[in-house]
């Protein structure tokens, strides 16, 4: 619905800011006032760009405020083209709806801020799960021994049996070997041939 609004007065506002230049001589670039009511009018099209249109709870309301200065701003600079008003209150006509759009940017860029602190928030709540997750499972256990030429071996588990071990399971790059002793964490797959070690990382 906001979409549609916000369409709706970008188009208007664009079509009426070219009535001054059609009913004078001077081109729109040189009237402030129809140039002011043309650039709000883009703005209002940029909005429906804006990813917080489909937002939560907490941003809505100040997305709302967004958009209804928004429109009101291209409403007051249509009435400063058409009527037109040179002042208001011993300032320019124009500043009032310059006035709005700056405070609707900011309290869009307000909405920016509260969501991204919710997101950080979230993939902080999200990493200690995340970590906890990966550790379900895992086991340790002693290298009983190892083949270094073969490339495989078995782990005693501190559970008391011996799981199989390759070389392709052992986390890193390149040449992986164990030593006999070494003490390693691990997750058992059922394979095969049996049960065998898999995601083998030295402790």
């Amino acid at each position: 619905m906001l979409k549609i609004v916000h369409v709706l007065t970008g188009i208007v506002a664009l079509l009426l800011s070219f009535i001054p230049s059609l009913r004078g001589e001077i081109p729109l670039l040189l009237q402030p006032e129809a140039l002011c009511l043309f650039l709000l009018g883009l703005l209002n099209i940029q909005f429906i760009t804006s990813k917080h249109l489909n937002t939560d709870r907490r941003t809505r309301p100040v997305i709302a405020a967004v958009s209804a200065l928004l429109v009101l701003s291209v409403a007051i600079q249509v009435l400063i083209v058409l009527v037109p008003l040179g002042f208001l209150a011993g300032q320019p006509a124009t500043l009032a709806s310059l006035l709005l759009a700056v405070v609707a940017t900011l309290l869009q860029l307000c909405a920016d801020q509260i969501k991204g602190r919710r997101a950080s928030v979230n993939r902080t709540r999200s990493a200690p799960q995340q970590a906890t997750g990966n550790a379900i499972g895992r086991e340790q256990g002693t290298v009983k021994w190892f083949n270094t030429s073969k490339g495989f071996g078995f782990i005693s588990r501190d559970s008391g049996d011996d799981v199989f071990v390759h070389f392709r399971a052992i986390r890193g790059d390149g040449h992986r070997i164990l030593v006999e002793g070494q003490r390693v964490e691990f997750t058992i797959m059922m394979r095969d041939k049996g049960l065998q070690a898999e995601d083998v990382s030295i402790l």
